[in-house]
């Protein structure tokens, strides 16, 4: 699709013009409805961006290029990004990890990996086509490179969590060639490997980077399309993160800022793995998929949530995630990601005891934050939504 020759508002005299109607009784959505008649990617309050090149990553990995409007204040390479689709009447929110294209303002592209039942990474996959627009938000996250920018840095992915890295790594490439940095990549095998070819090809163009790619499924979870899992799976396919594998490919790994970025299994891992050196403040953790609960599928707990002064009630079984629980029962909660990083859907915890499914740790109710899709009840519950 060809770029657009229309000369874009300056962003900030639109926010201010904006602002004025405001106080006329105009809304800044209404405002932002008229500027998309003239182009979707004037909008300075609901951002849009227009898909402008679409690739076939893996078998179950599209990459689409995206290119924004100049309200988009752009990212930091690690952090994500929320797009918007609308499904059948219903509007989705989820997070992806950008990545820089060089040479085009506000333009960047993101790898949209299939799971299973997933309803928007298979729409995208399935539906998106080069000239659609969708719907973006300013990007956010702290699953970013550390400041100032360390000698030497570690990132270990698994799956489609090589996208956070992947953006890390062009940007230290083109920016920082003298750091030195190692990936410890997990994937099935080569085909399910996103980036394949573009991570050998860094790997001998950039004599800083160490590449490790492990073809295993050990620290990944069944993927549910019948291919073997970790206990199926032949004994040369079982290569695991343990203390072992990196003090061989980084013998001064408990010195290293580390990145890990893939499968709960994974992560717990390498969460274990860090906290038995007495380093894990040296470990950054990011989710990129649902956490699963595995409590007891029988269970039943009460939780009341009061929204806006008004209080809903749901039953929470230990096998599901609190957002899964109260919208499996017909509520609708306020939330985006799905994946404890926008947290949107964080609620005060006035009584009762949950577990949080990113740390593996169980909180107490007496005031603190929660993130409901990322925890699960261990007994009946008091919630206020904070959002």
């Amino acid at each position: 699709m060809a770029e657009s020759s229309t000369v874009p508002l300056p962003t900030a005299a639109a926010a201010r013009l904006s602002g004025w109607l405001s106080h006329l009784g105009i809304s800044p959505l209404a405002f932002d409805d008229t500027l998309s008649l003239i182009n979707p990617l004037l909008t300075v309050h609901r951002l849009n961006a227009r898909i402008v090149a679409r690739q076939v990553e893996t078998g179950t990995a599209t990459t689409l290029v995206l290119q924004a409007g100049p309200a988009f204040k752009g990212f930091q390479p690690g952090q994500f990004v929320m797009i918007g689709v609308t499904i059948n009447g219903v509007r989705h929110r989820r997070a992806y990890s950008p990545r820089m294209v060089e040479g085009h303002a506000n333009r960047f592209a993101i790898t949209v990996q299939r799971q299973p039942g997933g309803l928007v990474s298979n729409h995208l996959n399935d539906k998106a086509r080069v000239g659609q627009f969708i719907e973006i938000e300013q990007a956010g996250g702290s699953f970013t490179l550390p400041s100032p920018l360390p000698a030497e840095v570690l990132l270990i992915a698994g799956g489609s969590g090589i996208t956070p890295s992947m953006a890390m790594l062009e940007h230290l490439q083109r920016h920082f060639p003298k750091t030195k940095a190692t990936l410890i990549y997990f994937a099935r095998s080569r085909d399910d490997r996103i980036f394949a070819k573009a991570l050998d090809k860094l790997a001998t163009s950039w004599s800083g980077f160490q590449y490790v790619a492990i073809d295993s499924v050990a620290n990944t979870p069944s993927d549910n399309t019948g291919r073997p899992s970790t206990a199926q799976a032949p004994a040369t396919a079982q290569q695991v993160l343990d203390a072992e594998l990196l003090g061989r490919v980084v013998p001064n790994w408990t010195k290293v800022p580390a990145y890990c970025c893939g499968p709960a299994p994974l992560m717990d891992t390498a969460r274990a793995l860090w906290k038995e050196a007495g380093v894990s403040t040296r470990l950054t953790l990011e989710a990129f998929a649902p956490a699963r609960p595995s409590g007891d599928p029988h269970a039943r707990h009460e939780v009341r949530i009061v929204r806006d002064a008004v209080a809903q009630s749901f039953q929470a079984p230990g096998d599901q995630t609190l957002l899964i629980a109260g919208e499996t029962a017909g509520l609708s909660i306020k939330h985006g990601c799905r994946q404890g990083i926008c947290h949107e859907c964080t609620c005060r915890l006035n009584h009762g005891s949950v577990r949080d499914l990113t740390s593996g740790e169980r909180i107490d109710g007496e005031g603190q934050p929660i993130r409901l899709c990322v925890s699960s009840a261990m007994s009946d519950l008091d919630l206020e939504s904070l959002n």
